[in-house]
Formats: C-alpha cells, sequence, structure tokens
C-alpha cells in the first residue's frame, strides 16, 4: 500500500461505525426502510444502471453499503471493495438484516489484486466523493475496464472538478464562503483533507482524527484516464450543487462501456 493508500486507510478506519449508526441508524432499522424502498436509494442513478437484476455489480469505495445493499435487494449480486473495516462492520450487519448476501472486500484498490475478478462484472458503480483518493487515475481506470465484461460498463458519480478553484472544497460545507474562489484548476500536488464525517463531531474529539491524503483532476483528466483504458464515453451528466448556487456545476456521472473492437 502506497502513502496516499496508508493515510486514507487510517482516516477512514477511526469512528467510521460510529457515525454510521448516528447518521443512517443502527442496521435493524435501516435494512427494514431498504427493504421498503430500495430504488429510493438509487433514485440518482437507477435509469443509467438499467436491468441490474441477477447482474454483477462491484460497487469500488462502496463504503457503509448504502448503495449495494439496495442493489442486492433488487436481485444484483454485489461485490464492495473498501478500505474500511469499519464500513464493513456496519455494511454486513444491515445486509444481513435485510436478508441479502453481500461479498464486501476489504482493501486499497490501488494494490487490489483482480486477478480473481477479471472480465467479470456486468457494471461498476461508485458514487460520490471517489477519485480524490487515488493519485494515479489511468491505473484506477485499467483496473476498472479488466474488470468488466464485454458489454459491461461503469457508471462513476463524484463532485465535479470545478470546487478546485473554490476556497471551501466540501460541496457540502455551509459556511458563508464556500464559492469563494482561491484554487488553481491545474494543480497536481496531494492535499491534505478532513475525512468526510468528521465535521460532524465536536470540536473537542476532531483532533483525535488523522486526515486523509487527497488528490484533485480536471474534467480532462478523468475523461482522457478512461478513454485511455479503452472506454467507449456514452454519457457526461453534469448536476448542479445541492444548494442555493443552481448555477455552479456540483457533480457529474460518467457512463462508458467496455466493448468489443472489430478489426
Amino acid at each position: 500500500m502506497n502513502r496516499q493508500g496508508e493515510a486514507n486507510k487510517e482516516a477512514w478506519s477511526y469512528r467510521a461505525y460510529e457515525y454510521w449508526i448516528n447518521d443512517l441508524g443502527v442496521p435493524s432499522e435501516v435494512s427494514r426502510d431498504m427493504l421498503k424502498q430500495p430504488k429510493r436509494y438509487l433514485r440518482r442513478h437507477i435509469e443509467l444502471l438499467g436491468d441490474i437484476k441477477g447482474k454483477k455489480i462491484a460497487n469500488l469505495l462502496g463504503f457503509c453499503g448504502k448503495k449495494a445493499i439496495p442493489l442486492a435487494i433488487l436481485g444484483a449480486d454485489v461485490t464492495i471493495v473498501d478500505i474500511s473495516m469499519e464500513n464493513k462492520k456496519y455494511a454486513m450487519e444491515v445486509a444481513e438484516q435485510a436478508g441479502v448476501n453481500l461479498n464486501y472486500i476489504v482493501s486499497d484498490f490501488q494494490g487490489f489484486d483482480i486477478s480473481d475478478y477479471t472480465s467479470y462484472f456486468d457494471i461498476v458503480y461508485l458514487e460520490g466523493g471517489i477519485l480524490h483518493y487515488f493519485s494515479d487515475l489511468n491505473m484506477f481506470s485499467r483496473k476498472i475496464y479488466e474488470m468488466l465484461k464485454v458489454g459491461g460498463k461503469v457508471v462513476l458519480n463524484d463532485f465535479h472538478p470545478i470546487r478546485k478553484i473554490f476556497k471551501k472544497r466540501d460541496i457540502f460545507d455551509m459556511s458563508i464562503d464556500r464559492v469563494e474562489l482561491e484554487g488553481d484548476y491545474f494543480e497536481t500536488e496531494l492535499w491534505l483533507g478532513e475525512v468526510a464525517y468528521k465535521k460532524f463531531f465536536s470540536d473537542s474529539e476532531k483532533d483525535e482524527f488523522s486526515d486523509c491524503l487527497l488528490r484533485y483532476w480536471t474534467m480532462g483528466e478523468i475523461i482522457t484516464a478512461f478513454a485511455s483504458a479503452g472506454f467507449i464515453i456514452e454519457k457526461l451528466i453534469e448536476g448542479p450543487r445541492f444548494d442555493e448556487y443552481k448555477n455552479i456545476p456540483g457533480d457529474f456521472t460518467l457512463v462508458a462501456s467496455k466493448l468489443k473492437i472489430i478489426k
């Protein structure tokens, strides 16, 4: 595991289970809601995923299983690859309560051996705060390409790269200067950044948290990496921010396919 992976593993290994309990609820309650309305948890991307029943889906960086478990409820065979044992603990408890199987692999995806999963998955699904955890985007996109069957697709949702120029890069940060311009869109260095849930703990507890090590990408770098891996880009959907600044992009969703090239 490289330096970035080690930093991110340490950050996501501290009190994540506690956070999910406080944020989403105890597994028995969450599982009941997922069983009642699984599509609600996937509502932003269910049409892009298509018919998932019986499909093999990799939910990379699947965190607490909030997307993977509804996919399994709807009939998919789901595998999560995520760096945090705390995330796995919560996800497996919810999956057990929901009565679904979930293959959860705790690993840094940068060092994950995909040999058992080559040309295995129909869909690779990634959602929310993904790419900044990787310093080698070409490696990342190639591994996804190799994991997919011919005809398979990747659905990637992430924060929009325009946040690189904002003083506050957390698009959910409600501070008054959150859209103040300060950054460099073309920067390439690694940044120290708070683990996503740190802000939900009290000030007296925050000093105990480790920082993540993040790399922020441009849209050009993202599209080039996936195209270079061999993907056919089908859609790039840009969405607005989730606050009152609807005139500024907040996220994007990339849909790309692994197609057989006939020479």
